[in-house]
């Protein structure tokens, strides 16, 4: 591929990282909210912010695999510019 696509793809998946760095921020702070508010509740409370509590951790979990994956593209398709940008400058 040439450099401008790799580019291109280099910048959207930034993009989306960063979309998931914020949402991976607003579930972290709901599930320490939760934490807190569970130890800290009646009898009859607990179990909604332990509900809550999970809800928020189960939503991290597939945020981090998302994460994960984009981080490995953005990888691969950084490989793939700087052997362009050596390739075409003729760089070592």
């Amino acid at each position: 591929m040439n450099i401008s696509k790799e580019a291109a793809y280099l910048y959207l998946y930034s993009k989306e990282l960063v979309s998931i760095n914020k949402q991976l921020e607003k579930y972290s702070h709901k599930a320490e909210k939760h934490k807190r508010k569970h130890e800290t509740a009646t009898e009859k409370n607990k179990e909604k912010h332990r509900k809550k509590h999970d809800a928020a951790l189960s939503k991290l979990r597939s945020l981090t695999k998302k994460h994960d994956l984009l981080i490995n593209k953005i990888h691969h398709h950084f490989q793939n510019f700087h052997l362009g940008i050596n390739k075409q400058h003729k760089l070592k």
